[in-house]
């Protein structure tokens, strides 16, 4: 399950997560971003890292968006409900279906970064978890 929310949190994106570590507690209502404006930001970064095509982009935000809406829905269910059997398969499941759409837009070679930068943040994620809270932060 830790591996499931590690995941999570890597699609996510480091911005929003580096973000939230620099703030106590949860960010004033006026500053989050919506789920709209989040899945813009993760298109317009994926969009300079994998070298997309305006078309790419605009075939993957709503994909990031149904994504990110998902994540925020299991989140929620979550801490309204603690953790319950099986969400960690319903986490799997979801992620292994946006995997698949997200495949179909990019080349080959786009797709072989992103599961590379995946990666990458799941290592960063590992490494904080590590630390323990408030030791992996940026400064």
């Amino acid at each position: 399950m830790s591996q499931m929310l590690v995941l999570f949190a890597a699609l996510l994106g480091a911005g929003s997560s580096a973000a939230a570590q620099t703030q106590p507690g949860p960010a004033p209502a006026a500053l989050q971003k919506s789920p709209d404006q989040q899945a813009q930001r993760r298109a317009q970064y994926l969009a300079k890292e994998l070298g997309l095509s305006p078309e790419q982009q605009a075939k993957l935000q709503p994909i990031l968006l149904a994504q990110g809406q998902d994540m925020r829905a299991l989140r929620e269910r979550v801490q309204t409900n603690g953790r319950q059997r099986g969400m960690g398969q319903d986490l799997k499941a979801a992620q292994a279906r946006y995997t698949e759409q997200i495949r179909a837009v990019l080349t080959p070679e786009q797709f072989a970064k992103f599961e590379q930068l995946k990666e990458e943040q799941r290592d960063k994620l590992r490494e904080r978890h590590a630390n323990g809270p408030g030791l992996g932060a940026r400064p």
